[in-house]
């Protein structure tokens, strides 16, 4: 509590043992000195800091190096649509603790819908093929089917779009047979795509390459 005061009609506050006013000259030998209360100390409240959001271990991937899919970590081969690249040699990436609620990546997508579409049929089924895509044994595209042929390559041949256009090419080091529309591949050079083409790896297999326009 403070030292009294009196207060003055003219609102000065003056001393207890002051008889007249400091500041009107007033007398003030009747006015009662009062014990005023200093003003409540303003708290700042301030609310509790919000729990920090929980984190999980996002388990280790493994990426796939020629379309980007995440696969778990145990996978021997990509679960990609059409990939089926061989995962043996990756490293599982990842793990570190990540918020609960992650934001969501769009996913990657193929070739802009401005190029053409190149498919793989192989008897009933067909496979759409991505730019970089491989055919063999251990290829990126229909790989499936070909694991079981031992006169086609792991890596047979591979194709690419450039300029809106498709090539597809016999890898150096093939030894059989590689044709395209009966006509011998030659290795490394790239020979362009337009319409439907018969691709004849070995004497064993053979397959349609068809280029057609998006939809």
């Amino acid at each position: 509590m403070s030292q009294p005061l009196k207060h003055c009609g003219c609102g000065q506050a003056n001393a207890e043992h002051d008889a007249f006013c400091a500041r009107c000259g007033q007398p003030i030998f009747d006015v009662v000195a009062v014990a005023t209360k200093p003003p409540p100390s303003e708290e700042k409240s301030e609310s509790p800091p919000a729990p920090a959001a929980p984190v999980v271990a996002s388990p280790a991937k493994k990426v796939c190096p020629l379309c980007g899919t995440m696969n778990e970590f145990f996978a021997l081969l990509c679960g990609g649509a059409g990939c089926g690249n061989d995962l043996s040699a990756v490293v599982p990436s990842g793990g570190a603790p990540t918020p609960e609620k992650p934001s969501v990546q769009p996913a990657s997508t193929p070739a802009s819908p401005d190029f053409p579409a190149l498919l793989l049929s192989v008897g009933a089924q067909s496979f759409e093929c991505r730019d970089g895509d491989f055919i063999g044994r251990e290829g990126t595209v229909g790989c499936q089917v070909f694991s079981g042929l031992g006169t086609v390559s792991r890596r047979h041949v591979s194709l690419t779009l450039r300029d809106g256009h498709w090539f597809v090419t016999a890898l150096a080091g093939v030894q059989n047979i590689t044709q395209l529309d009966g006509r011998e591949l030659p290795r490394s050079a790239p020979q362009p795509l337009t319409g439907e083409h018969t691709l004849k790896m070995s004497t064993q297999c053979e397959v349609k390459l068809k280029v057609r326009n998006r939809e």
